[in-house]
C-alpha cells in the first residue's frame, strides 16, 4: 500500500512541476528554470525506481533519424563557435540549453508518455490553462494599465513604450504569439477537432477562453501573430475542407466578422492592419539586407552563435528571420543541418496525416521569418519542444495510471 502511494505521489509531483513549468514558459522568471529542474529531478527518480533508463536506448533506436538530425545541428553549432573570433560565454550557453533544456525536455516527455505518466490530454489542458491565465491577465492589463502577475505596464493605445498589452510576458510580440496559439487550440478543440472529452465544463471553459485570446491577440498589436493565425487557418481549412460542415463555416464566419468589427472600431488596430497589408516591415528589410551582406562574407560556417551584435551595422538584438539567422550564425553547414531537422519533422507529420500539426508547422515556420528567434528565444524554443512531442509521440494513447 505504501509503495502504491509512493509511486502515485511521485507521478503527481512530475505532473505538478511540468504544469508549473508550462505555466511559466512565457514569463522568463526564476520559476521557469526551477520548475524545469524539479520536473527533471522527480522524473529521474521515477526512471531509476522503475528501471526505465533502458527506455532511452529504445528511444535512440526508434528516433535514430531525429537524433541524427539534432546531432548534426549541435555539431554545426560547435564547429561555428570553434572557428569564430566573435563568440562569448552566451554562444556556448545556447548549445547547452539546446541539449539540456529543449531536447532533454522532449526526450523525457516521450518516455513519460510511453509509460502512461502523462498524456496528450494532460499536456493540452496544462497549455490551455497557462495561456488562459495570460489572456485574463492581458484583459486586466488593458483595463487597469498594469498586469496582475508581474506589474508590467500596458494599454490598448498602441503607441509609445507601453503601447499594446503583453500581460506578464516580456514583449507584446511574444504575448501575441501565445494568444495566437491559444485561440487556434481553443477553436479547434471546441469547433473542429474536439479531442477533449465532450463534457459540459470543458465546453464552457473553451468558450470562455476564446474571447480572452481574441482580445489579447488583437491588442498585442503583433502583426506576426496575426499572420500566424491566418496561415494556420488557411492550411487547416485547405486540408480539411471536405469534412467541414456548414455549421463549422457559420461559426468561423461569426468569429471572423467579430474580429473585423474590432478592426473597424479601433483606429489603432486598423492602422496596424494597413501596415501589414502594405508590407511595412518596421525596418526589418534593412536588418535583412545587412545580414545578407555579412553572410556573403562568411557563407560556410558563419560567425558563431550570438555574434550579430558584434558584427552588424544595425543597432538591434536580432536578425528577425530564422533562415538568415541560421545562415549568419552557422553558415551553409548549419542551414543544411536545420533543414534536415525540419525535413524529419515534416516527414513524420505527412506520415501520420495530421492536418493540425501540419498547420502549426507551417505557421511556426512562417512567423519565425519575422520574429521569435529559434536560436535564443526561450519561450519559442520551449513551445517548439512541446510541439515536437505532439509530432513524435504517435502511438495509441495509454490509459493513465
Amino acid at each position: 500500500m505504501r509503495s502504491i502511494l509512493y509511486y502515485a505521489s511521485l507521478e503527481n509531483a512530475i505532473r505538478f512541476f511540468l504544469s508549473v513549468f508550462i505555466l511559466f514558459i512565457p514569463m522568463k522568471t526564476a520559476i521557469y528554470p526551477i520548475s524545469y529542474s524539479l520536473f527533471l529531478f522527480f522524473s529521474g527518480i521515477y526512471f531509476y525506481k522503475n528501471r526505465l533508463f533502458f527506455s532511452f536506448k529504445d528511444f535512440a533506436i526508434t528516433y535514430q533519424k531525429l537524433l541524427l538530425a539534432f546531432g548534426l545541428v549541435i555539431a554545426s553549432m560547435v564547429t561555428s563557435n570553434l572557428l569564430s573570433p566573435y563568440v562569448s560565454f552566451g554562444s556556448w550557453k545556447i548549445i547547452f540549453e539546446y541539449v539540456v533544456r529543449y531536447f532533454l525536455l522532449f526526450v523525457v516527455l516521450i518516455v513519460l508518455y510511453q509509460n502512461a505518466v502523462i498524456s496528450k490530454r494532460f499536456l493540452l489542458i496544462s497549455i490551455l490553462c497557462a495561456l488562459s491565465i495570460q489572456g485574463i491577465d492581458g484583459m486586466y492589463q488593458a483595463i487597469s494599465g498594469i498586469d496582475l502577475i508581474r506589474g508590467h505596464l500596458g494599454s490598448i493605445a498602441g503607441e509609445g513604450m507601453n503601447g499594446g498589452i503583453r500581460a506578464a510576458m516580456f514583449h507584446r510580440n511574444t504575448f501575441g504569439l501565445f494568444m495566437a496559439i491559444g485561440i487556434t487550440l481553443s477553436t479547434l478543440l471546441l469547433i473542429f477537432e474536439n479531442d477533449l472529452s465532450p463534457k459540459h465544463y470543458q465546453t464552457l471553459f473553451l468558450s470562455i477562453t476564446i474571447p480572452f485570446f481574441i482580445f489579447g491577440l488583437l491588442f498585442s498589436y503583433s502583426r506576426s501573430a496575426w499572420v500566424f493565425c491566418t496561415v494556420f487557418l488557411a492550411i487547416y481549412l485547405f486540408k480539411e475542407y471536405k469534412r467541414l460542415t456548414y455549421k463549422h463555416y457559420a461559426l468561423l464566419l461569426i468569429l471572423i466578422v467579430s474580429i473585423v468589427c474590432f478592426f473597424l472600431y479601433f483606429d489603432t488596430l486598423f492602422l496596424r492592419f494597413v501596415q501589414l497589408i502594405h508590407l511595412n516591415s518596421s525596418d526589418r528589410d534593412i536588418i535583412w539586407m545587412d545580414s545578407i551582406r555579412l553572410i556573403q562574407a562568411h557563407p560556410i560556417v558563419g560567425y558563431g552563435l550570438m555574434s550579430y551584435q558584434k558584427i552588424a551595422s544595425q543597432n538591434t538584438f536580432s536578425v528577425h528571420n530564422s533562415f538568415l539567422e541560421i545562415m549568419l550564425f552557422l553558415g551553409i553547414v548549419g542551414f543544411a543541418a536545420f533543414s534536415f531537422l525540419l525535413y524529419v519533422a515534416l516527414e513524420k507529420i505527412v506520415q501520420i496525416k495530421n492536418s493540425v500539426l501540419l498547420a502549426f508547422f507551417v505557421a511556426f515556420l512562417v512567423v519565425s521569418q519575422f520574429d521569435h528567434s529559434i536560436i535564443s528565444n526561450a519561450p519559442m524554443l520551449s513551445a517548439l519542444s512541446l510541439f515536437a512531442f505532439f509530432i513524435f509521440a504517435q502511438k495509441s494513447e495509454p490509459s493513465p495510471r
